[in-house]
């Protein structure tokens, strides 16, 4: 769908259609971006044993939820499910999503009541306006990678499963409690995220991000952290 006819949409009084279902190689990259630090149990300063909880609030087909890594403890919430995310009221460690384009606003507030150390969302390019961000940045929030990509056309047989045309699109990962002048990684890619189960067509910074993934991971694994 083009910016045109969203708008025509909305002149129309059209209700907005929210649900756009994510490709996996693309839910692999964003879970990927997110700093290894939030992605495995760990010892604190303390001694302490710290299990990050992911959170999931759009649930929907559980692409996310069921992608998250298996190190983590993870919550969800799905109004499909009567599980209201404007009702959720757990401290999380990281929400990683691809939220409802038509509600930004009041999830973004939600968003920054629930303090997440990490706020991974997938957004067209339209939806990160400077209002947007500069709340983000009063709320203690740094933006720290941007991933500008396309999503191939849906067939028609992914179209009768719910697969929908996107806009050029962005991943934008906020962190908090990290040097407010550090400089954003910004990557793209000229190859469309195919509509696929399991995707071939791994992208260069999803096999890259994979290796330091495994390799972070021996190291707690000898380090003596819990790596399941």
């Amino acid at each position: 769908m083009s910016y045109n006819q969203a708008r025509k949409n909305k002149a129309d009084g059209v209700p907005p259609n929210d649900e756009w279902l994510t490709p996996p190689a693309l839910v692999a990259l964003q879970i990927a971006m997110i700093p290894v630090s939030n992605q495995f149990t760990h010892f604190n300063e303390k001694g302490q044993i710290i299990t990050p909880l992911w959170f999931d609030p759009f649930k929907n087909t559980g692409v996310y939820y069921d992608s998250y890594p298996k190190a983590v403890d993870k919550d969800y919430t799905e109004i499909l499910e009567g599980r209201d995310f404007f009702a959720y009221d757990k401290k999380v460690d990281v929400i990683c999503s691809n939220p409802p384009y038509s509600m930004w606003d009041k999830i973004y507030d939600k968003t920054i009541s629930l303090e997440p150390k990490v706020v991974s969302f997938v957004m067209s390019t339209g939806n990160l306006t400077r209002c947007r961000m500069n709340k983000m940045k009063k709320a203690g929030y740094v933006l720290t990678k941007m991933h500008r990509f396309d999503v191939k056309h849906p067939s028609k047989e992914q179209k009768s499963r719910g697969y929908k045309s996107w806009m050029t699109s962005l991943i934008v990962q906020w962190e908090k409690g990290i040097c407010p002048n550090i400089k954003a990684e910004f990557t793209w890619d000229e190859t469309p995220y195919p509509f696929v189960e399991k995707s071939v067509e791994y992208h260069r910074e999803i096999k890259e991000w994979e290796e330091v993934r495994h390799n972070v991971n021996e190291m707690m694994s000898e380090a003596g952290y819990l790596i399941n």
